[in-house]
């Protein structure tokens, strides 16, 4: 418990309150619990002792300021579990990382494509902007989407641990008797029959050696009438055994039955704290606007501006 609760609390630490790897993890083995920290004043932050009563540190005033900034928001609640802590903290980071990715784009960061333009019929500005700004936010999302996905499965369980460099596998979770083994898959259209072949005798290998493996897709169901799921069925022997799809992926990683009714809500609060009441979608949208604006002073309004662009570039 104390490793991952350190961890957690570094993460915090590290992420939110800005200090560096390092010493965010030389604050957080102060810790014995969240109580702890909850409870912890600015005096205690200054006098941090290591083994032995000697000083391993000394926070600045500023780090010392943010860590009780940090506190007093609640962004380690007292009333949740180590996990539940982890989680929140692992989306605020995500929502964060987003919404800062979309705040820093600019027209240079586009360049689009001409050919799309006059073959999608985009006439305006604001039309060639709102395609581009969609694209490339969404393929920054999704290309981070993995990432995420990994440590919010990380954070689940302290029985789970990255799986080795080089071995293949994503994570892996010791159990009583034998080691699984889970190649994680984004959604449930995300393998085609050559990954299935290839994952359907990695699979075959760890139950030769004593464990068990899994596909595991962090969402969907197994009746979804997909081309993956279809693929699996025909490809990958005794598919229901060798696969833990969405809930049971979550379930099966925490050893809880109900986490799956909790993840979404972790999820959604802490969202909220780094968007309020606002979603992504409307920061894309401010985006678009601010863009536009400086498509248009460069290279005009309307389809003129949008040939002068053109012509500039092609």
């Amino acid at each position: 418990m104390s490793e991952s609760l350190h961890e957690m609390i570094a993460f915090v630490l590290e992420n939110e309150a800005g200090l560096s790897k390092g010493r965010a993890r030389s604050v957080a083995s102060y810790f014995a619990d969240i109580g702890s920290f909850v409870g912890v004043k600015p005096e205690d932050l200054a006098e941090i002792r290591g083994i032995g009563r000697r000083r391993t540190m000394r926070l600045t005033n500023e780090e010392i300021e943010k860590i009780m900034e940090i506190k007093e928001r609640g962004h380690i609640v007292p009333t949740k579990t180590v996990s539940e802590n982890f989680l929140s903290a692992i989306s605020r980071e995500f929502t964060k990382r987003q919404f800062e990715m979309i705040r820093g784009i600019e027209l240079d960061n586009l360049s689009p494509n001409p050919f799309l333009i006059k073959s999608l019929n985009l006439h305006t500005p604001e039309e060639v902007v709102r395609l581009n700004v969609y694209a490339l936010a969404t393929r920054s999302i999704v290309t981070s989407m993995g990432f995420f996905v990994e440590k919010l499965l990380l954070a689940s369980s302290d029985s789970l641990e990255k799986a080795p460099l080089g071995s293949g596998w994503d994570v892996v979770k010791d159990g009583t008797e034998e080691r699984h083994w889970i190649q994680v898959k984004s959604g449930p259209n995300d393998m085609d029959k050559d990954q299935i072949v290839y994952w359907s005798k990695k699979i075959q290998e760890k139950i030769s050696e004593g464990d068990k493996a899994y596909i595991g897709i962090t969402y969907g169901k197994r009746t979804n009438e997909t081309v993956t799921l279809g693929l699996m069925k025909q490809l990958l022997p005794d598919w229901e055994m060798k696969t833990l799809i969405g809930r049971e992926l979550w379930d099966f990683v925490s050893d809880d039955p109900e986490y799956h009714t909790r993840i979404f809500e972790l999820l959604r609060t802490a969202a909220q704290t780094v968007l309020t009441e606002r979603s992504i979608c409307e920061e894309i949208e401010t985006c678009i606007g601010r863009v536009t604006d400086e498509f248009v002073k460069r290279y005009g309004e309307g389809e003129e501006g949008v040939s002068s662009y053109i012509k500039e570039i092609f």
